[in-house]
């Protein structure tokens, strides 16, 4: 008996080891049991939670390679970013001539050539392509009052005509004083002609100041310092290469004028890259 009843302790034993109530899934809506490998309640047919988690975690899984794609794709704009502004940086800018003063030749629409000197160097000859542009706007910090024949705004300097001219209107040489030239849209300059003085005759060439120094501002924030010569002929000032909005013209220093202090200057003319 003692066998028999220990065999049947064993027998009952066995089912209860393999067959745990722990190892199966119970249904969330019918509480029924189910088993481990069910995807549905045998019982109400609903989903089973094991089956939910597995659906959930395929779930995350598919969340977490999305956003590994668009943290490299991040990445590769960045590096692309970076590797744009260093190339730009290692590209060499433009020389600026931080010297004119020279008298160029009479200005033609098309390719002119002039001879430029920039210190005690030996003088070289350059081709200055460019098309003659008219700026929308030339503002200037004052101008010489006008009497009943003669008027001395900044527009006088790009009439056309030598016989008018922008004076200033400050106290003294004016120097400090300047005139502002604006473009409708960025532009690319290739030269910058300036007549120097008030050229309507002798009398006003000589009796009013003329620009010795002249400092150039342009919309990017390069500046150049240019000497003017005591000249009636057309000057030429070898702009920044770069494409501006706006170009200041200030004067630094002057020739004394023999009877008034009022400096001016005639005309100025700009040529820029065909776009």
């Amino acid at each position: 008996m003692d066998g028999q009843h220990a065999h049947e302790i064993i027998a009952t034993r066995e089912p209860h080891t393999h067959m745990s109530p722990s190892n199966f899934v119970r249904c969330s809506q019918c509480r029924a049991l189910n088993e481990p490998r069910a995807l549905f309640c045998s019982r109400c047919g609903a989903l089973l939670p094991g089956h939910s988690r597995q659906q959930r975690r395929g779930g995350t899984t598919a969340a977490g390679v999305t956003m590994s794609l668009a943290l490299l794709l991040a990445l590769a704009a960045t590096v692309f970013v970076l590797y744009t502004i260093v190339q730009r940086a290692l590209e060499p800018e433009a020389e600026v001539n931080p010297f004119a003063g020279e008298p160029a030749v009479e200005a033609t629409i098309g390719a002119v050539t002039t001879e430029t000197t920039a210190g005690n160097s030996a003088n070289t000859t350059s081709t200055l392509a460019g098309t003659l542009i008219r700026p929308t706007s030339v503002t200037s910090s004052s101008a010489l009052k006008a009497t009943a024949t003669n008027s001395y705004k900044a527009t006088n300097l790009l009439d056309g005509d030598l016989a008018t001219a922008w004076e200033e209107g400050a106290e003294g040489p004016g120097l400090g004083e300047w005139v502002m030239f604006e473009f409708s849209r960025q532009v690319v300059l290739t030269r910058i002609e300036i007549a120097n003085g008030y050229q309507k005759d002798d009398e006003r060439y000589f009796g009013n100041p003329r620009v010795r120094s002249l400092g150039v501002e342009y919309s990017t924030g390069t500046v150049q310092l240019i000497d003017l010569l005591d000249s009636r002929e057309y000057q030429t000032i070898i702009p920044t290469r770069q494409p501006v909005e706006w170009v200041k013209l200030t004067i630094v220093s002057v020739y004394p004028g023999e009877v008034w202090d009022d400096t001016a200057l005639s005309e100025v003319r700009m040529y820029a890259r065909p776009q």
